[in-house]
């Protein structure tokens, strides 16, 4: 296939207000949408317990908050409106966003190992175009699709210095593809033909994390974590198209639990998603983002005079990485959700929901409703 199809099919996502249709969306642009890299149990509170939650892949000095072996996986389904000039389609996706272990090495050292979704580049999109041929004006519709994503692979280490400090460092691999595929129908077939075409785009890329994790009270603690990217690179059929950075980022969060029984979390990151400009062959503008995030988990009832139901509610406010041509899309989430200890707490069921809009747009605003299931198995 030739680069101008890969360029023409990258360029579909970086769709204005008037070609928004079919299943194009305003999360989707550029090289794809960023679930966060969030838990379950993170997710209930729209992302505020990210810093110092070992299941959310972001803060390494978290995996030795508790310092448990522990396996864990996770299924995200998303559904998705979005509403253009009054006009509106829906689209349902699934995830599974975060995969992983926790493996304690001794009283003090932690590994980790997990495999999470950096960028989601699953969408569709359709509109009826019309060609020239000779004297004749022909319709057809015209669909484009994407199905793949980029994965960020994490290695980590976190050490526990004593109850109250804890440092972290983790390498991440982030190996990615996306299948892109053209079809121009035609409503006559038997004076023209479907055209089908197809391209694999791959990607690579490598960062490394560091962070900490600290009491600095009885009741408040301190959480930071920064990532520094290294080269990303796009290939197309084993060719190198163009390279990039894979996004730095600087995060922390601070944790209140003067209150019996609840936790109260406030985190702030910053993302500098402007290094992937150079990854994108349709020019995609990509703009460097603030995500803010409070939430709270408190202790429910027991079950059965056992362990007790968790409870999480949550609000965040991000930027989304890619823009619509000139406008920045921004995205409110209102969260909340549950944990269920099984088995004497060996096993753990989690379940969020969060309402999202996103708008930045005029004419255009798009809402989802992501539920999110966690099970994690503590040997």
């Amino acid at each position: 296939m030739s680069k101008r199809f890969l360029i023409a099919v990258v360029a579909a996502t970086a769709l204005t207000a008037s070609t928004l249709h079919g299943q194009g969306s305003l999360s989707s642009q550029g090289l794809g949408y960023p679930p966060g890299e969030l838990s379950t149990r993170a997710l209930g509170t729209a992302g505020a317990l990210g810093e110092i939650d070992a299941r959310s892949p972001i803060n390494p000095a978290a995996l030795a908050i508790r310092t448990a072996a522990q396996v864990y996986a996770q299924y995200d389904p998303e559904f998705r409106t979005i509403t253009t000039n009054g006009q509106s389609s829906s689209t349902t996706l699934a995830r599974m966003p975060n995969i992983g272990g926790v493996l304690p090495l001794n009283g003090h050292l932690v590994l980790g190992i997990s495999a999470s979704t950096f960028l989601d580049r699953t969408w569709e999109t359709s509109r009826v175009r019309s060609q020239v041929f000779g004297s004749d004006t022909v319709a057809f519709n015209e669909t484009l699709k994407s199905e793949g994503a980029i994965t960020d692979v994490r290695l980590a280490l976190a050490y526990a210095v004593n109850a109250r400090l804890r440092f972290g460092i983790g390498v991440h691999t982030f190996p990615g593809s996306m299948r892109l595929t053209s079809n121009e129908i035609f409503p006559d077939t038997t004076k023209f033909r479907n055209i089908t075409q197809l391209n694999q785009v791959s990607f690579s890329g490598k960062a490394v994390s560091v962070g900490m994790e600290a009491a600095l009270l009885p009741t408040l603690s301190i959480a930071l974590s920064g990532r520094k990217g290294g080269t990303a690179k796009m290939f197309a059929n084993d060719s190198l198209l163009t390279t990039g950075t894979i996004p730095t980022r600087y995060s922390g969060s601070l944790a209140f639990t003067g209150i019996p029984g609840t936790m109260v979390a406030a985190r702030a990151s910053h993302e500098t998603w402007s290094q992937l400009d150079d990854l994108s062959y349709a020019h995609t503008r990509a703009v460097d983002a603030n995500d803010l995030s409070l939430g709270v988990e408190s202790s429910g009832p027991r079950l059965g005079g056992g362990f007790p139901l968790l409870m999480r509610l949550g609000v965040r406010r991000r930027t989304l990485p890619f823009a619509v041509g000139t406008s920045a899309i921004q995205e409110t989430s209102f969260g909340g959700g549950i944990g269920i200890p099984i088995a004497f707490d060996h096993v753990t069921l989690d379940m969020a929901l969060l309402h999202e809009t996103r708008t930045g747009v005029t004419g255009v605003s798009e809402r989802g409703y992501n539920l999110s299931f966690g099970l994690q198995v503590h040997p």
